[in-house]
């Protein structure tokens, strides 16, 4: 193999020779050089784009809370998955914390609707979440637009069943505005997958409003999650509840009757009393001794109750003042000069290939 083949590059069946290759980088640069003043302007105009950008953005403020959930260990033990049983309520187990569900569940119109319906200062001013967000995002002057009478419109009740139609379909816009979809919202939980620690972060463009948010939605999370994850033991405790009440008052019932009759008769019996003065008197220990089991199963199912309850706590809990977000000013007029050198650059390349291609 020769020198000249060592030398030589093959491209869809042409050949080409490292020479060919760094001549025609030399024409290219030399095309880009002879336009230097123009590439430069390019970048700075895209360097001034971004600024521009950055500068018009306004300020956000963030407030993150997180907080652990330790999982109840629901009614393991033997004599309490039988006394459930008996009652048609399997024990269950409490197994591995859901954690895309409190997600979901924190994204819910049922926790949403919660904390935007609940008052808090914003600005020196006591009103509704919902009104707050509704008077800082300007979403009566785009309502408005579509229907004259939202030009006014606020939310003057929290009672969310005898909402009319208008006020239910700017419930629907502020909920989603909130939660987020298609791109974030002022509402985002989540959780780090090695710790389990969960978090409830809250941005807007105001401090209040941003706090209010994020204690709010942990608030009704975290209250509606332990209430639904002990329904069934609480169900199984109010039954057996109820059981030995009925007993106790058949119990003290039966006594007072046996009472009564003995101060009625003075002592004396004929056969046929003294015999129904036995059977009262057997039954009201029937109900004594059904009565006692009877609180030693609602000792086990309060238990259970108990054992079952999630706990959920808090541990970083945010304050005023918070920390702004800002965009990063360096990176992107960085970001900004590049890509308006490098749009130039390939505009005045593209030009001079097709000019070459047309005069060939």
């Amino acid at each position: 193999m020769n020198e000249e083949n060592v030398h030589t590059l093959t491209s869809g069946g042409d050949d080409m020779s490292l020479k060919d290759l760094i001549l025609k980088g030399k024409k290219y640069f030399l095309v880009l050089w002879g336009k230097k003043f123009w590439i430069l302007l390019c970048a700075l105009l895209g360097l001034g784009g971004l600024y521009l950008k950055d500068y018009l953005t306004p300020i956000k403020w963030m407030a993150r809370l997180t907080f652990s959930l330790n999982e109840g260990d629901g009614p393991s033990a033997g004599s309490i998955t039988g006394l459930l049983g008996q009652f048609g309520l399997a024990g269950t187990s409490s197994g591995k914390v859901s954690f895309d569900k409190i997600v979901e569940l924190s994204r819910s119109m049922r926790i949403a609707n919660k904390a935007l319906f609940q008052k808090a200062v914003v600005g020196g001013k006591e009103d509704y979440i919902a009104n707050h967000i509704i008077d800082i995002y300007k979403f009566r002057k785009e309502w408005s637009k579509w229907d004259p009478y939202m030009k006014e419109f606020r939310f003057n009740s929290d009672h969310i069943d005898s909402f009319s139609i208008k006020e239910k379909s700017a419930l629907k816009g502020v909920y989603a505005f909130t939660v987020g979809g298609f791109k974030p919202g002022l509402i985002a939980c989540g959780y780090d997958n090695k710790s389990t620690i969960f978090y409830i972060s809250a941005s807007t463009l105001d401090e209040d409003l941003t706090l209010a948010l994020a204690k709010n939605f942990y608030e009704y999370l975290s209250d509606f999650y332990i209430q639904q994850a002990n329904d069934k033991q609480r169900q199984t405790y109010d039954l057996i509840k109820a059981k030995a009440d009925s007993l106790y008052r058949r119990w003290t019932g039966s006594e007072y009757s046996i009472s009564r009759e003995e101060q009625t008769s003075n002592g004396l019996w004929s056969p046929i009393d003294r015999t129904g003065r036995n059977i009262q008197t057997k039954t009201a220990t029937i109900f004594s001794v059904a009565y006692g089991e009877a609180l030693k199963n609602l000792e086990m199912a309060d238990y259970a109750l108990k054992n079952a309850t999630p706990f959920i706590k808090p541990i970083d809990i945010p304050f005023l003042p918070l920390d702004p977000i800002t965009p990063n000013l360096l990176k992107d007029l960085i970001i900004g000069f590049i890509m308006g050198g490098g749009l130039a650059c390939t505009y005045i390349l593209g030009k001079n290939i097709l000019d070459q291609a047309l005069k060939s």
